[in-house]
């Protein structure tokens, strides 16, 4: 009997289309930032030794992740490729939050806020009042728009850093296998407390054989407000930060003009 799939077909050629552009984007930020031309050296070190090599990273990850467990598995891999899949994951996000507050320390260096703020000011969400307030109405007005999506995203990178790392689960159980499932698990915890390690492996192949797999990603089952598509996820989350390292190179530019000193025109008499 087929496996049922996860992704319909049209979602999946979605996926695959979005990622094959995942690498050019990559590509073209990391020279954006890396060619920019900084009047503060610092700034100038985090944009290209900062978010442009993250940036790269982010692109290996997701390039990772797909190949270790691709958008269309229906059976459960490995084990071996869910762990490189969720270190991947954890990488992602890890360095994906630092692109973030790499783009808020150029802007802090490069506009001279360093006297101004504290390091524990410096970021972009809405508890980062101070540097956001002195952005522009226009990129104010932007930020306000992703701030569920900054809670989101800070609330995974924390619980990676300090409390629950993020997992892939193994897979999960059809309604109509669960009270075999429960069986087999309760089969398992008394040849583990037997310390019969044939039995314990033997039957946890049979339990294998009632997981269907999802590909899906969380935390900790308790803490977290739910699960992720994390092949949808990470694509969405890269394009999340390319739009914001988009906004900030037009902030910088806008800047920047407004410190060009004004040409005073002569205007010539009247003849």
């Amino acid at each position: 009997m087929a496996l049922p799939r996860y992704y319909s077909k049209e979602t999946l050629q979605k996926i695959r289309e979005e990622r094959e552009r995942i690498q050019g984007k990559a590509n073209s930020l990391m020279m954006q930032f890396v060619g920019y031309r900084f009047a503060n050296e610092q700034a100038g070190e985090y944009a290209r030794h900062g978010f442009a090599r993250r940036i790269q990273v982010l692109a290996r990850c997701i390039n990772n992740v797909f190949k270790g467990v691709p958008a269309g598995t229906v059976r459960v891999p490995k084990r071996e490729r869910l762990l490189d899949a969720s270190i991947n994951l954890q990488a992602f996000y890890t360095n994906a939050y630092g692109c973030i507050d790499n783009l808020a320390w150029v802007w802090v260096h490069e506009s001279g806020l360093t006297t101004q703020v504290k390091r524990g000011d410096v970021g972009l969400r809405k508890n980062n009042a101070k540097v956001r307030a002195t952005f522009s109405p226009e990129l104010q007005a932007f930020l306000g728009t992703r701030d569920n999506w900054f809670e989101y995203f800070a609330e995974f990178r924390h619980a990676l850093g300090h409390r629950i790392p993020l997992y892939i689960p193994p897979g999960c159980v059809r309604p109509k296998d669960a009270e075999a499932f429960n069986e087999l698990e309760r089969r398992l915890g008394a040849a583990m407390a037997a310390i019969n390690e044939d039995e314990h492996d033997r039957l946890l192949e049979e339990q294998k054989k009632l997981y269907i797999f999802q590909p899906i990603t969380t935390h900790s089952f308790k803490e977290a407000s739910g699960t992720i598509r994390f092949h949808q996820q990470v694509l969405a989350d890269f394009l999340t930060v390319e739009e914001l390292a988009l906004k900030m190179l037009e902030e910088l530019r806008r800047y920047h003009a407004s410190k060009i000193p004004q040409r005073r025109i002569l205007r010539l008499p009247d003849i």
